[in-house]
C-alpha cells in the first residue's frame, strides 16, 4: 500500500508550513519519510538544496533537519537538562551548546525552573516545551512537528502553538502536521492531505475560510 503518493511541500525559513489531514491522510509518514525514519520508495528531499533523500536518521539532523516526534518522547527518567543536553549531541561546539541552551531556558522559562526535575513529571504542556527545546538544541534549520497539539488540554493548545510561532520567527522553516485546523491561525502556508495525496494547498489565511476544508475536516456543511 502506497501511504504517500505525489506530495509535494515546500517549508521556507521564518515560516510555517501546516500539513492538515485526518487519521490515515499519510501525514505522519510524510514527515518520516523527510527526515530519514522510513526510506521513500521514490521522490526527493532537498535541504537548501542538497539531496538528502534516503539518508539516515542522523544524518539528517547533523544536515540541518529535526523532528519533533508524535507523543513528544521524551526520556522520562532524565532530567529535563540532561533531554536538552541529549538533543545538542550532533551540535559540536560546546560554545554554541551553551548558547542555545541558554536560549532555550529564555525561550521556554518554565524549562529553567524544572530544570532538575525529571522529565517524565512535567505536564504534557511543558513536556511539549522540552521536545521543542531538545529540537531546537540541535541547531537546526528545519524542524518538522508531528501533531504538537495532541493529546493536551485545550487551554494549552494556544500556548503550544504560540511557540510553533516563535521557533519559526527565530528564522527556522517549520513543517507542521496537525489535525486541529486551529493551527491555521499561526501558519504561513497549508497543505491538506487525503489518501496520501495534497488535495488542497495555499495560504494558511485563505484556506481557513475554504469551504473545502471544512466539509473535509471540520464537518461543516456536510
Amino acid at each position: 500500500m502506497r501511504a504517500v503518493d505525489g506530495v509535494d511541500l515546500v517549508a521556507r525559513a521564518g515560516h510555517v508550513h501546516v500539513l492538515l489531514g485526518s487519521n490515515g491522510a499519510g501525514k505522519s509518514s510524510t514527515m518520516l519519510a523527510s527526515c530519514g525514519g522510513v526510506r521513500p520508495a521514490g521522490g526527493r528531499v532537498l535541504l537548501d538544496g542538497a539531496d538528502i533523500t534516503g539518508r539516515p536518521a542522523w544524518r539528517v539532523v547533523r544536515a540541518g533537519m529535526v523532528l519533533v516526534p508524535e507523543g513528544r518522547r521524551i526520556v522520562a527518567p532524565l532530567t529535563v537538562e540532561e533531554n536538552l543536553l541529549l538533543g545538542g549531541y550532533p551540535n559540536r561546539s560546546a560554545a554554541r551548546r551553551s548558547q542555545t541552551l541558554a536560549e532555550v531556558y529564555e525561550m521556554f522559562p518554565v524549562l529553567a525552573t524544572r530544570r532538575t526535575a525529571p522529565g517524565g513529571l512535567l505536564s504534557g504542556g511543558e513536556q511539549q516545551m522540552l521536545a521543542f527545546g531538545r529540537a531546537l538544541m540541535a541547531d537546526p534549520r528545519v524542524v518538522l512537528l508531528d501533531e504538537p497539539s495532541m493529546g493536551l488540554a485545550p487551554i494549552m493548545v494556544d500556548t503550544v502553538m504560540a511557540a510553533v510561532r516563535a521557533i519559526a520567527d527565530r528564522g527556522i522553516a517549520v513543517a507542521m502536521v496537525e489535525q486541529n485546523a486551529t493551527a491555521l491561525e499561526i501558519a504561513d502556508e497549508a497543505s491538506v492531505l487525503d489518501r496520501g495525496r495534497v488535495v488542497l494547498t495555499g495560504r494558511a489565511a485563505e484556506l481557513a475560510g475554504d469551504p473545502r476544508l471544512e466539509r473535509a475536516f471540520l464537518g461543516v456543511g456536510t
